[in-house]
């Protein structure tokens, strides 16, 4: 835009439809080269700190899956697995706190399962697995 005033009418929409916004938005007028600078501040948690958690196995230097997006990411599984699987029941292998997790506070998780597919599943611990770590396994009878 060559026209000051046009750069500025430009500026002054620009800042109009951001005092709607509700988080803290700074912004200068338009340069000579006709690019806009602004900041605005950031109010939510980063996406990936809402599905991870700390590492308990290095002490916080890394991230694992939250212990509720594992619980989904068995719900996902188990779904797509039985369209291809024949058994009348799973066995779910996993670490001991998913299981534990499983039968308490996540445990509409597994009646949901077990309803959508009309099959029963059983939860076997395993201290073995790293907490990420699940085996679904068909069990024919």
């Amino acid at each position: 835009m060559e026209k000051k005033s046009n750069r500025e009418k430009v500026f002054n929409a620009l800042k109009e439809a951001l005092q709607k916004d509700r988080r803290k938005t700074n912004i200068l007028p338009i340069s000579e080269l006709g690019l806009i600078q602004m900041t605005r501040k950031r109010t939510k948690k980063p996406f990936a700190s809402m599905l991870c958690e700390p590492c308990f196995y290095c002490e916080g230097e890394g991230y694992l899956l939250s212990r509720q997006s594992i619980c989904y990411n068995i719900y996902r599984e188990i779904i797509r697995e039985s369209y291809n699987m024949q058994g009348h029941k799973f066995a779910l292998k996993v670490n001991p706190k998913i299981a534990e997790l499983l039968h308490g506070e996540e445990n509409h998780i597994l009646t949901s399962i077990e309803r959508k597919i009309g099959r029963q599943i059983e939860i076997y611990p395993t201290s073995k697995f790293h907490i990420e770590r699940f085996d679904v396994i068909e069990i024919l009878e």
